[in-house]
């Protein structure tokens, strides 16, 4: 999913495996085409999608675990909840643990066993630090609040900056995501619940809300409704409807908060981005799932270019792709270079398809985004 920060216009939605739609000509389809492909013909980024009959239950479905990526959040959320500042230090010696000592001790750890040593929240989303995350946040708003009113607090940030409720995109059977981290408050324990959201294995979300999400961020606090449509016009070429940026909430936190995860999201290291001309935000997520008896790692990855003045946001999930810095990264690498040649970061198309001067499609509706490289033209 890719939309732009500033009007919300979603530039790219792409759900994988396809289908040729036209299979349908002619107003219906042959029965053993519907078998093999009506799980492809399931908008994924929008709604749970799983495998074919045959492979069900093998694999995640579309609807994972975001992950890392929901570290930039977490460092706001604490900074916001006075549980540091953004010149606090903390020790990261590769692991936080947590819970009753004995069989209910768990221990929260790093990629790869890693320890990265002191840290200030910014270098945190860098080296995506969970101890950070668990510690000095989720484990705090357990020790700052009463009962499950942390669980709470943590749900109340999560739905404004869209994760949990709807995108109010208006597409049709459009989820809101799956919340976990209240039944684990139940089930387990308050604490696990928000040490476990802290690091993104409490929630899973689909690929517009991530990439409505990422707007956000880039935007300091700006949620925007996705638009599909720029305008719809009549047979004539009259104007019967117009669309215009909806923002439909707003987030005021200082600008020193905004300015400390957008240093860290700056530094983190992907694949894919060698000699890329732009300097850019992002964030990598490496979501673990159980799936028919074994742990997989599922690659998301969110990301906003430029980075000083944030232009187009960009969400991808792979299942089972790895880590999102190698799986998903070097695709979103892919939808930026074609946007910026197509549209132009700068309002200018840098390497465009279409000659100047071509003649514009007839088309009587045009598709968000679509303006933007015309008139550049």
């Amino acid at each position: 999913m890719a939309m732009e920060v500033k009007t919300g216009k979603v530039i790219a939605m792409a759900s994988m495996p396809d289908y040729d739609p036209n299979v349908w000509e002619g107003g219906s389809i042959l029965t053993e085409d519907w078998n093999r492909l009506q799980r492809f013909m399931e908008n994924g980024t929008i709604r749970e999608v799983y495998q074919p009959v045959e492979d069900y239950g093998k694999h995640p479905s579309s609807l994972v675990p975001l992950g890392s990526t929901i570290k930039p959040l977490t460092v706001l959320i604490g900074l916001n909840e006075k549980l540091f500042t953004t010149d606090t230090y903390y020790n990261d010696d590769g692991v936080f643990y947590y819970g009753k000592e004995g069989i209910h001790r768990r221990s929260i750890r790093n990629a790869r066993g890693a320890v990265y040593g002191m840290m200030d929240p910014a270098r945190a989303i860098e080296k995506s630090s969970n101890p950070f995350m668990a510690e000095m946040v989720g484990n705090a708003l357990y020790m700052k609040y009463k009962g499950d009113e942390g669980v709470k607090v943590w749900d109340s940030y999560m739905k404004q900056f869209g994760l949990g409720v709807s995108t109010e995109s208006g597409l049709h059977n459009e989820l809101k995501g799956i919340i976990e981290y209240f039944n684990e408050a139940k089930s387990a324990s308050v604490q696990s619940a928000l040490v476990q959201a802290s690091f993104g294995q409490q929630g899973r979300y689909t690929t517009l809300q991530l990439a409505q999400y990422a707007a956000t961020l880039a935007s300091r606090g700006k949620r925007m409704k996705p638009q599909f449509v720029n305008e719809i016009r009549d047979a004539n070429g009259n104007l019967v409807q117009g669309f215009e940026p909806v923002v439909l909430n707003t987030i005021d936190f200082p600008d020193s908060y905004w300015e400390e995860i957008e240093q860290g999201m700056r530094r983190v290291k992907v694949t894919g981005f060698e000699g890329f001309p732009y300097p850019f935000l992002r964030k990598t997520g490496t979501s673990e799932q159980s799936v028919a008896g074994k742990i997989v790692d599922n690659a998301v990855f969110i990301a906003a270019a430029p980075a000083d003045d944030p232009v187009l946001a960009v969400a991808v999930v792979v299942p089972e792709g790895g880590f999102g810095g190698q799986g998903a990264a070097p695709i979103v690498r892919k939808i930026f270079e074609a946007y910026d040649d197509e549209i132009g970061f700068y309002g200018k198309p840098k390497n465009p398809t279409k000659p100047a001067g071509a003649s514009k499609s007839g088309s009587t509706t045009k598709a968000a985004g679509a303006d933007n490289a015309e008139s550049a033209e």
